[in-house]
């Protein structure tokens, strides 16, 4: 065995550096300027818990609580110990709002105490194909729309085909007039489109990205809903730098602009390769006047985002 002294600087470099990004990984993550964890009531009975940059809604009724994604083991403690400072009652439903593991581990203290746990049916594939010990299994699954129904009050669920991951769900408070959208949308102040803060839009489905988020309108026109709620911070450039703006809510015209946004990207690239353009090329031929005062907009960033999305209409994903 070689002793410390013998081992090659590089390859102790490399073991610091894969020890600090494991570290970082299991870390919350905290942007400049925001409290690391904070609880918001949005309305009556109705409040965000934050942990770093994700937002997770959970109802409180008089029969218990409706908890919704648990984010991480330790995001989850701090979740829990969140709720009771606001009541007494026990958390007898959790839901995910999708398979992803930022959002999905950490629900064993909810599933401890009895919570039921519900899901879009999908996400039980991805469970069982990308397996996590932190994640508790859907004791519920539903296909298209489920009501969780508790002490007078409801979270309605409702699924509209692979979008970001293959079993998204949006949710409704009721009674309230808001809607919670978690990694489809996120709101951002005075409205206008915004660039994705990942670019390469990881596990996106882009032959359903237009129309998940046009039924997305016609439910909200149909249950008159007006306010958008977000599951993350926003990023925003400012100068040099980036800040970060803590809104949980937005106003729900912001749907139809980032369904605009997807809309006239895609029909761009497809555009410019039905005209002969190899998708290697399209981000070097694209006219990207119509994005570049877009928020988050550089050209790095756009860059990889044509040519993710010229890859899609090149293989189909």
């Amino acid at each position: 065995m070689l002793k410390p002294q013998q081992i090659p600087l590089r390859l102790l470099a490399s073991a610091a550096l894969i020890t600090f990004m494991l570290q970082a990984a299991q870390a919350q993550f905290v942007p400049p300027g925001i409290e690391p964890i904070s609880t918001e009531k949005l309305a009556d009975n109705l409040y965000a818990f934050r942990w770093g940059a994700y937002r997770s809604i959970f109802m409180v009724t008089a029969a218990g609580v409706i908890v919704t994604d648990p984010i991480s083991p330790e995001a989850a403690t701090e979740y829990r110990k969140a709720i009771a400072q606001i009541t007494d009652k026990p958390v007898k439903y959790v839901v995910y709002s999708h398979a992803h593991w930022d959002h999905a581990r950490g629900g064993s203290i909810f599933k401890d105490e009895g919570a039921t746990f519900i899901s879009q049916q999908r996400c039980i594939r991805n469970f069982n194909d990308s397996p996590n010990t932190d994640i508790v299994a859907p004791d519920i699954t539903f296909d298209k729309s489920y009501s969780v129904e508790l002490g007078g009050q409801a979270l309605e669920l409702y699924y509209f085909g692979p979008s970001h991951g293959t079993c998204l769900i949006v949710m409704i408070p009721s009674p309230h007039k808001m809607i919670y959208t978690v990694d489809i949308m996120t709101p951002r102040p005075a409205g206008g489109g915004y660039l994705p803060w990942d670019p390469q839009v990881a596990d996106f489905h882009f032959y359903n990205a237009v129309e998940y988020l046009q039924a997305l309108e016609a439910l909200v026109d149909e249950k008159n809903i007006s306010t958008v709620i977000g599951a993350h911070l926003v990023p925003l450039p400012q100068g040099k730098g980036t800040f970060f703006a803590a809104s949980s809510t937005g106003p729900i015209i912001q749907i139809t602009e980032r369904r605009e946004f997807w809309e006239k990207l895609m029909q761009a690239v497809k555009s410019e390769m039905d005209s002969g353009t190899e998708s290697f090329m399209v981000s070097a031929k694209l006219d990207k006047t119509p994005w570049e005062n877009i928020r988050g907009y550089n050209k790095r960033k756009f860059k990889q985002l044509v040519d993710r999305i010229a890859a899609y209409y090149a293989i189909g994903k």
